[in-house]
């Protein structure tokens, strides 16, 4: 178990475009074929965990020379994102290479997501989408006519919101009948308000150039696990 009071970089074994300087000085777990993301990165991760399936011999190879902790999770049964959310205990997760690449990966992520609702947020950046769970109130600062889309975990209801084009009062939304895709910002400031009935998480999100408005939030919403 890898344990800090910060939030916690993941970083995966899938595509990776860019990871922004903001999270420089957060401790970085490389999760199995992360490893190997990571060496191409210049990163030296403090923490390696996983089931060894997807890492190179050459990156193994590093982590042992380089005397990084590693925590062998030898079970199929669940997958590398799952083993990370639930053998780092942190006050937040900010993920790379987790989503993109294979359709099935991407969706396997989410699933874990929903599977693991919890207070900490959990950012995830994308090629060209950054995702951040929300459990409660939100407010950001984005430009007009923005894409903005909410995915619900589960059954969400929300009480109001103001600086969007299509207005969330008293809406509630679910996958499989009703979904937020591709709502446009109409303020500059954009407030969504939660239900004092809702005890659902959802999805925001948001072009990847404002990762900085989303890691933010991060710090904002984090409490301890």
């Amino acid at each position: 178990m890898f344990q800090t009071n910060k939030r916690a970089v993941l970083v995966g074994g899938g595509p990776i475009f860019h990871i922004p300087e903001l999270v420089k000085g957060l401790p970085v777990i490389a999760v199995d074929g992360g490893l190997d993301a990571c060496l191409r990165n210049s990163i030296k991760p403090d923490y390696f965990l996983g089931d060894m399936d997807s890492a190179s011999k050459r990156a193994q190879e590093y982590a042992v020379l380089n005397k990084i902790p590693t925590q062998p999770i030898f079970d199929q049964e669940t997958t590398d994102f799952e083993k990370a959310l639930t053998h780092v205990d942190a006050s937040g997760f900010v993920c790379f290479g987790f989503l993109d690449g294979r359709l099935d990966h991407s969706l396997a992520t989410l699933h874990v997501i929903q599977k693991y609702i919890q207070k900490r947020p959990i950012l995830l950046y994308g090629s060209e989408d950054v995702i951040i769970t929300a459990s409660s109130d939100i407010s950001l600062t984005l430009p007009l006519r923005e894409r903005l889309s909410l995915w619900p975990l589960g059954l969400v209801r929300f009480k109001s919101s103001t600086g969007l084009l299509y207005p969330l009062k008293g809406m509630e939304m679910s996958a499989g009948s009703q979904i937020g895709t591709s709502n446009l910002t109409s303020e500059k400031t954009v407030q969504i308000k939660i239900s004092e009935e809702n005890y659902g998480t959802y999805l925001v999100i948001l072009p990847n150039i404002y990762f900085k408005e989303l890691f933010m939030l991060t710090d904002a919403s984090a409490v301890p696990k």
